[in-house]
């Protein structure tokens, strides 16, 4: 028996073979046949079992839309009684055929597949539908209701935070929004596009077959291609889950990373969220970066020749100085060494194109994490990036609802990623929305993009170098960043600073470590030191920059009106009507610096 078994199994069997073994199994029924019971009234559901891109030329009436991929999972969903018959149809028939097998197998016993599939029931002149949202489905944004994506003006029209007022002591002026590189504001494209998810498709995703519900888990999986394809990745080959934010994608990064021996390899200009989450899980070694804030490859590649390194972490676009590395070389080097490599791409995808390229390349990426909120789109919503091997062999990152297929009092078995690492809920409207935004992106194009911020970069920094007095950080080379312009104005505190511009320019920057202490420390000196961040997006326009240099050069003079007092870490004006607000107390009362 053993002998019959081992060489069962290592025979290969044809496609069509495999499909002509399982129609042996299965009942099944022709569309002329379909129609007439449908007629009568159905004796079970019947499960369109095509993937999204079939659903463009139409669906049979009343069938129940479960991607072959999710079958087995979510069926009981659809399908209590499994003494009831399950009616099931491909594209062609073969799949259907193969899945009505794997249901007799599951204890279904009267799965029927449609002989022909859809193609069959089209080619009589049957009936079909369009179920909700499939019209537009090939793209989230659809109709962008008077945004040119190829018209500055029109793309700048399009942000409510743009037409915003700034109001102080009894002046109002316009604000200029300078602080992309702690959150960028959604453009009212994407909020409408979030408003109206919330508003006509809210529904739980994998959960019912209810229209408004397969309407929402279409969106929902959608979604995971929009964000593969904007970075280049492949779901076949690799997998999106959706996390939070940044922080919670490098979270999971760290732990699929965990079980694998070797430390893992940060560098000197990562934002916290890049670093932490590794400390908790291993050893972490640290590449330094020199006094312009470039990273010493030569010292990355010392530690992975002295060193067992599993994995090299890395920011795409340093948070504190835009500065962006070679991920190509560090991706060679760690390829070279054995090691992977991650990157934080949060300050990165909304300004620059990135590629992960194929695991044949030597620079190929193998994670990306990401953010939606630092992309233009609303706070929630993230996703990492990877092998899909190494995230389905890794334990649940999050165990909980949506992560199992079956759970006994002892036993539990877990899905397959990207559902394995999502537990509970998802908040699919934020994805929806930060896909959405992926989409406008390229459509926009991110080359159009960079060029747009970058004249603005060079502009504002080239003002900036003839104020006696202004220290400006980061490499000189701006094309080697993104458009980030840390600062500080001799003889004025960098909060102080960034108080005189919000309250008497109209001009939201942030100051402080940008959490990013380590960085700081080496590019600012001294040990709690902070500078002003002043950062350009997608909407900001020559007037505003315009403004910073002239706010800027005034602040050196010491001539600004107001009187400020520093209030727990918090930087108020006298009449400027400011608050402090509890979060940032509690931090500067208990540390004495604001991150």
């Amino acid at each position: 028996m053993e002998s019959s078994t081992d060489s069962s199994q290592n025979t290969a069997i044809a496609y069509d073979d495999l499909v002509a073994i399982a129609a042996r199994e299965v009942e099944q029924i022709g569309p002329e046949q379909l129609a007439a019971k449908q007629a009568q009234g159905l004796d079970g559901p019947l499960l369109d079992i095509r993937e999204r891109e079939e659903l463009i030329a139409g669906a049979i009436p009343g069938s129940i839309h479960l991607p072959r991929g999710l079958l087995e999972r979510e069926v009981s969903s659809v399908a209590a009684d499994r003494e009831a018959p399950v009616y099931l149809y491909c594209e062609g028939g073969k799949r259907g055929t193969l899945a009505a097998e794997a249901l007799r197998r599951m204890g279904y016993r009267h799965p029927v597949n449609l002989a022909g599939g859809f193609e069959a029931w089209s080619a009589i002149g049957k009936s079909i539908e369009f179920p909700v949202a499939h019209s537009d489905r090939a793209s989230l944004t659809g109709d962008l209701r008077g945004l040119d994506p190829h018209d500055w003006a029109s793309i700048r029209a399009d942000f409510p935070i743009a037409k915003c007022r700034a109001v102080s002591g009894g002046t109002s002026r316009s604000l200029a929004y300078l602080d992309h590189a702690a959150t960028t504001h959604p453009c009212s494209t994407i909020l409408r596009i979030h408003t109206e998810f919330l508003e006509q498709e809210y529904a739980n995703v994998h959960r019912a077959s209810y229209a408004l519900a397969r309407s929402a888990t279409l969106r929902f999986e959608r979604c995971f291609e929009v964000c593969a394809k904007f970075i280049g990745g492949n779901l076949d080959r690799d997998c999106v889950v959706f996390t939070a934010n940044t922080t919670a994608g490098c979270d999971l990064v760290a732990h699929v990373m965990a079980s694998r021996e070797g430390a893992v390899l940060v560098t000197g200009m990562e934002h916290h969220s890049n670093d932490l989450p590794y400390r908790r899980r291993g050893e972490v070694l640290r590449a330094e970066v020199d006094a312009t804030g470039r990273l010493e490859y030569g010292h990355v590649e010392e530690l992975l020749k002295k060193h067992r390194v599993k994995l090299v972490a890395v920011t795409g676009a340093a948070n504190l100085s835009g500065w962006t590395p070679d991920l190509g070389r560090l991706a060679r080097l760690a390829h070279e060494h054995g090691a992977m490599i991650c990157v934080d791409a949060a300050q990165l995808l909304a300004h620059k194109q990135l590629d992960v390229k194929s695991p044949d390349d030597p620079a190929h990426l193998d994670f990306v994490v990401a953010a939606g909120h630092k992309m233009y789109a609303p706070f929630g919503a993230g996703f990492a990036y990877g092998p899909r091997a190494m995230m389905d062999a890794a334990e649940p990152w999050l165990p909980g609802g949506g992560t199992a297929s079956d759970v006994g009092d002892e036993k539990v078995v877990y899905l397959p990623s990207p559902d394995r690492h999502q537990g509970g809920t998802p908040n699919v409207a934020g994805i929806v929305a930060l896909a959405a935004m992926a989409e406008l992106l390229m459509r926009i194009g991110m080359d159009r993009v960079r060029e747009h911020e970058m004249a603005l970069l060079r502009r504002s920094v080239d003002a900036l170098k003839r104020i006696d007095g202004v220290t400006l950080y980061g490499p000189p080379d701006l094309e080697e960043r993104v458009a980030i312009i840390p600062f500080n104005i001799e003889g004025v505190d960098d909060m102080l600073a960034a108080a005189i511009l919000g309250e008497e320019g109209g001009i939201a920057v942030r100051n402080g470590r940008f959490c990013a202490h380590p960085h700081a420390t080496r590019l600012f000196g001294g040990e709690r030191r902070g500078a002003v961040r002043a950062s350009i997006g997608l909407f900001n326009v020559e007037e505003e920059l315009d403004r910073l240099v002239e706010m800027v050069g005034r602040i050196r003079r010491g001539k600004w009106n107001r009187t400020y007092e520093m209030k727990a870490g918090q930087m108020s004006a006298q009449l400027g009507g400011r608050c402090a607000d509890q979060w940032m107390q509690a931090q500067a009362d208990s540390d004495g610096d604001v991150n």
